[in-house]
């Protein structure tokens, strides 16, 4: 009982920024209702969400203090409302992130894995690009994102930024924040608290999925969730993830934000690109084996 005590004293040393997701209680156990069981998995994300929301509304209500202040001042964030928004939303995101680094350390994620090797990152960020490639022309071509007219929203909005804050908010910023999140926390406390394997990956998968709010995104992130928790679990380092989710991102948005996605909305582009994620996904299985 006493090591117990410590370890939550250890957990909540940290003051500055601290998330409430750690001081919630410790590890669950089968005694717990189900709702602190619940609650104890997906408080991460609801906190994340509280800062961005609350940090982003503060901005707002600044911004806004700004343009009153004089017509100029007026004149300029009208005309250039978008990118201000991106960059207070990628500095929002970066200090929401660091939140929950706290509790991130609680879960003590092993960053780079003592057997990481070139080859595994390189096939990290390959099935990263095949995939995102296959999942986002398949799901077009089916007529699946033209069904979601909030998708159609999120999208024009994000790619009317320009491209290189685009990629910063989008491709890095953006998959940090979700990795810390849902792979470096969540699943890693479902893991921790005896879970099983299959059943953790699903789960916060279809968390990772949800999250976005929209159909279109919640199918395409919870099929990329399965595989970018596969990955961390065949892998063991945390970057493999983040690699695998960032080079996914920014290939995406490059493609779309050039208008070559447009291009390659094929069958050929699905059978090229799902062959070349088969292909990793089976030289994985068969490092693992050797």
């Amino acid at each position: 009982m006493s090591s117990m005590n410590e370890q939550s004293k250890e957990k909540n040393s940290i003051k500055w920024l601290m998330p409430l997701s750690p001081r919630i209680g410790g590890d669950i156990s089968p005694e717990d209702s189900l709702l602190k069981k619940v609650f104890f998995v997906i408080s991460p994300v609801i906190i994340y969400v509280l800062y961005v929301g609350l940090l982003t509304q503060i901005s707002q209500m600044i911004l806004e203090k700004i343009a009153d202040s004089g017509e100029m001042y007026a004149r300029y964030i009208s005309s250039n409302r978008s990118v201000i928004n991106a960059g207070i939303r990628t500095v929002v995101i970066l200090i929401a992130t660091l939140a929950q680094f706290p509790a991130l350390k609680g879960e003590k994620p092993i960053l780079i894995s003592r057997d990481g090797k070139l080859a595994r990152y390189a096939k990290s960020i390959l099935l990263g690009i095949s995939s995102a490639v296959c999942l986002n022309v398949l799901l077009s071509i089916t007529g699946f994102t033209a069904a979601s007219e909030t998708y159609k929203q999120v999208a024009d909005k994000q790619f009317a930024l320009p491209v290189l804050m685009g990629i910063l908010l989008y491709g890095i910023v953006s998959p940090l924040a979700e990795e810390v999140i849902f792979r470096g926390i969540i699943y890693n406390r479902m893991r921790r608290n005896d879970m099983k394997v299959l059943l953790a990956m699903i789960m916060s998968s279809v968390l990772f999925g949800s999250y976005h709010l929209n159909m279109v995104q919640a199918v395409y992130g919870a099929l990329m969730g399965l595989l970018i928790v596969w990955i961390y679990e065949r892998y063991g380092g945390f970057l493999y993830p983040v690699l695998f989710h960032a080079s996914a991102n920014i290939m995406v948005y490059i493609l779309s934000a050039s208008k070559v996605m447009g291009k390659i909305m094929t069958p050929v582009t699905v059978i090229v690109s799902g062959a070349i994620m088969v292909f990793v996904i089976g030289m994985v299985v068969q490092e693992n084996k050797s």
